[in-house]
């Protein structure tokens, strides 16, 4: 589910899974594809990865048919035009507020090759796109796809405004996404993410998210958050961000070796991390 298939996958209302991955051994590959997903997250906001890494792994699960979601550092068009070069199908903008930046960061991901000037005119209305020009810009970017972070109240209220903007073929944005951490602090409820308060809150933006047609999830970015992934599930959202690949790793470390020393009659260790990504 790549590209063009994955953004329509996303406009139907499917549901979409993935992970984020931050292991860029060769060896992951494989054990990602074991996973049966149709997305992978590539985070170079709070995740460190070498560039021609990153490009060869969005290439390899390109190729492989699992759609490569990379997030950039902040809200920049020219951060999206670089990580589309890299290869990636969807783009990720973290902490969007804005209303000219997320104009802008449609322009980068679906009028490509379009630039300067004449794309503010065209993003403002104030000229319009020839039909042949209309139907070029379609094709070009037919696999590109825009999610962004909504993460903060002032995201939040600006919500209906992102989500009408449009672009050929469509939507400007083809999905939000949650950031659990950030917007939990920026409503002073800090990794409350069991309260009732926040789960009305979150669930609330997903519900209102799918109720215009426009997909929604959010990234359970920090140990132990399974509950959370499954109770946004169940309220309507349909990109399901689970965890990542080291918290997996650190979960599964640590329930093997409790159940050595729970074996041998020695006390289980239950210590977490309060790391979020």
């Amino acid at each position: 589910m790549v590209g063009q298939d994955f953004r329509h996958a996303l406009h139907a209302g499917n549901r979409v899974y993935g992970t984020l991955i931050t292991n860029t051994s060769p060896k992951m590959f494989d054990s990602v594809l074991s996973l049966g997903l149709d997305f992978v997250f590539l985070c170079t906001e709070h995740s460190t990865y070498n560039p021609e890494t990153l490009s060869w792994m969005c290439r390899a699960f390109k190729a492989a048919g699992i759609n490569p979601v990379v997030r950039i550092l902040e809200p920049s068009p020219f951060l999206a035009t670089q990580a589309l070069d890299a290869g990636a199908c969807s783009v990720l903008v973290p902490y969007v507020e804005d209303v000219e930046d997320v104009l802008a960061l449609i322009g980068a991901v679906k009028y490509r090759p379009l630039k300067g000037k004449k794309l503010q005119r065209i993003l403002h209305g104030d000229e319009t796109l020839s039909a042949e020009m209309q139907a070029y810009i379609l094709a070009h970017n037919r696999h590109n796809s825009l999610l962004i972070n909504i993460e903060s109240p002032t995201g939040v209220q600006n919500l209906d405004t992102f989500l009408s903007y449009k672009a050929p073929g469509g939507s400007g944005v083809d999905g939000i996404v949650l950031g659990p951490h950030d917007l939990s602090t920026s409503y002073e409820m800090p990794e409350k993410y069991a309260s009732e308060e926040f789960l009305r809150l979150s669930r609330g933006i997903i519900q209102d998210t799918r109720a215009k047609g426009v997909a929604a999830g959010g990234h359970t970015g920090y140990r132990n958050s399974l509950d959370l992934s499954i109770d946004w599930a169940q309220h309507g959202a349909n990109i399901i961000l689970h965890c990542s690949d080291f918290y997996f790793a650190a979960d599964k470390a640590q329930h093997d070796f409790n159940r050595i020393k729970n074996s041998l009659g020695e006390s289980s260790t239950n210590s977490t991390s309060q790391e979020s990504i």
